[in-house]
């Protein structure tokens, strides 16, 4: 790359960079205003009069569409699948997911060799989730169940316990398309959420030794994975008092209450402080001797002393489940983590009711869910099959909504769109590197750094545009100059396939070029093609044009083929690298 082009490739880089951090975005040509986050507009279109359409608003017409959809809804669409899907109603792709076979971690990573000392070797964790996801043909359970993992989140930093971590990987995949209550239960009873929040072996009160039950899980189920801290109306507004204050839903006393629900849990088949051979890919069992026999009071609620165990759980997570709060407060976060980073009050409104109610229909007929509240296939319809995700914005309309895509998925779509072979993580050092550094991603799959994800849900970025303008928008909690040069340099080593590997000889996450590689004679071509495959044909005409700008300087020689295809693979990689960085592909709209 010469002098001169690096210099280009830097400078919009930077600019890119500080545009998505300060809630900057473009699209089709046209500009979006400051202190906005690129996203669709509130209506939706299809033809006919409004009341009946000549065709759902959700039929996906063009490859930039299927693209633009596959985005949000999966770990990033193929070439074959935005194909395969362009000229479909994505209720009906929807559909065809709800029915898909389901991939599991768990019975992969058992199946791995073990070391001298019969474990797993470190790290393989990882690796399995990386090709996982990448690889798996349930795209929309499995993206579901990451979204979900956000939510109730359990964290593995220290790669402590593989086989533990694969088993709640697998809670949330195999309940991503069931009921929430049914998802509480297990992760209530998981030997991973009992260890991670302390309630593992927690034990009933002894006033004599001035022990109180742990009050870990009880606080974070309310706070975190259920109802938050302020009683909320179905649109996910708080709720206000005669005074015009909000309402707490729950006080310190509600948490002493509910610590009492759960104490007596420990490992399943052994003893109650030992843990037993695959105790930790199993649910964790009650120990009646070590459950409090004591009254629980808690959110209106009383149980009898002497209520068995297992009997008062299942109360207390009747009695979470159904607080009016839930519906408002797990729809709201799950729209965020899939189509937009500060959802209207309309939209989580929609979502909630199809939450509440448990089912939705879609606008071509076909219906979703169970009719059982929290039913997540009515909910993750509800989702996105709402009119915004398919509305284009009007001509000078201030754009609020849109997700910024946080940097698993940006990885995760470069890989999928660009169809990568070798789907072997553990070679790549990169995939597996937790640390901060100057060319790391910047985030790991149940690796956050607490039980408050990555990033808080109604984070409102502070000294930016999205600030001023009070949107939430979480990803931006993790955007700071160090990650966003990490993320910048991880990025461009994929792109170029130069990433450290462990073994040079085996290729790994190579991606395949060869579609762009016939778009050389034709930058502009080429941009365009980037632009509808990696953006969904968001990039604005001013993008565009520095891109061609700078990939034109590229010299083709032609004193013989291997030069020329060395030079002509060297303007792919840097095309696709300026768009991978670009403020258009951090945000999804």
């Amino acid at each position: 790359m010469t002098a001169r082009r690096t210099r280009r490739v830097s400078a919009i880089l930077a600019a890119g960079l500080f545009a998505t951090a300060c809630g900057g975005g473009g699209g089709g040509g046209s500009s979006v205003p400051p202190g906005t986050v690129a996203g669709g507009g509130a209506g939706g279109s299809g033809g006919g009069s409004p009341s009946t359409p000549a065709e759902p608003v959700s039929k996906i017409n063009t490859e930039t569409d299927a693209a633009r959809f596959l985005a949000r809804a999966t770990f990033g669409g193929s070439k074959a699948e935005i194909a395969s899907l362009t000229g479909r109603d994505a209720a009906d792709w929807i559909a065809s997911e709800f029915n898909k076979s389901t991939s599991l971690t768990t019975p992969a990573l058992l199946a791995l060799p073990r070391d001298s000392q019969g474990n797993v070797p470190r790290q393989r964790i990882n690796t399995l989730y990386w090709d996982h996801v990448i690889g798996a043909n349930d795209q929309l359970r499995q993206r579901m169940a990451f979204a979900l993992s956000q939510i109730l989140v359990y964290s593995d930093a220290a790669d402590s316990d593989q086989p533990m971590r694969a088993y709640y990987q697998d809670i949330m995949i195999r309940n991503a398309f069931g009921n929430y209550r049914d998802l509480l239960e297990e992760v209530t009873y998981s030997s991973a959420m009992g260890e991670w929040l302390t309630y593992r072996g927690n034990r009933k009160g002894d006033p004599s030794k001035g022990r109180m039950p742990d009050e870990n899980y009880a606080r974070e189920i309310l706070q975190l994975f259920s109802i938050g801290l302020i009683e909320l109306n179905l649109d996910g507004s708080p709720k206000l008092d005669g005074q015009g204050n909000q309402i707490e839903t729950y006080s310190n006393a509600d948490i002493e209450g509910l610590a009492r629900v759960f104490t007596g849990l420990s490992w399943a088949g052994g003893e109650f402080f030992k843990e037993p051979q695959d105790g930790n890919i199993q649910p964790m069992q009650m120990y009646p001797e070590h459950h409090s026999e004591l009254e629980k009071v808690f959110l209106g609620t009383t149980i009898p002393a002497g209520t068995p165990g297992e009997e008062t759980i299942d109360t207390a997570l009747d009695t979470i489940f159904n607080h009016p709060n839930v519906a408002p407060f797990v729809s709201r976060q799950l729209i965020q983590r899939f189509t937009q980073s500060n959802p209207s009050p309309a939209y989580i409104q929609r979502v909630a009711t199809a939450f509440e109610a448990g089912t939705f229909t879609a606008q071509g007929g076909q219906r979703f869910g169970d009719g059982r509240r929290g039913d997540l296939q009515a909910t993750l319809a509800a989702i996105l099959l709402d009119p915004s995700v398919f509305a284009e914005p009007g001509d000078g309309a201030t754009i609020t909504v849109g997700k910024v895509r946080e940097p698993i998925l940006r990885f995760t779509n470069w890989a999928r769109a660009f169809d990568v072979s070798g789907l072997d993580a553990y070679n790549e050092r990169r995939l597996l590197d937790t640390r901060s550094t100057e060319d790391a991603l910047g985030q790991q799959a149940f690796r956050s750094p607490s039980v408050f994800n990555f990033y808080r849900p109604g984070y409102v970025a502070p000294g930016t545009n999205a600030g001023e303008a009070n949107l939430t928008v979480p990803e931006f909690q993790i955007v700071n100059e160090s990650t966003s040069v990490g993320y910048l340099n991880f990025m461009t080593d994929f792109a170029f396939d130069r990433a450290s590997q462990r073994n040079r000889d085996i290729e790994t996450y190579t991606p395949d070029y060869s579609d762009e590689l016939a778009l050389v004679d034709d930058p502009q071509a080429l941009v365009d093609h980037l632009d509808n495959l990696l953006t969904g044909g968001r990039m604005s005409a001013a993008e565009k044009a520095d891109i061609v700008d700078i990939i034109s300087t590229v010299a083709i020689r032609t004193n013989n083929p291997e030069n020329t295809a060395a030079d002509q693979e060297d303007m792919v990689q840097t095309a696709v690298t300026l768009v991978l960085n670009s403020p258009s592909y951090a945000v999804t709209w």
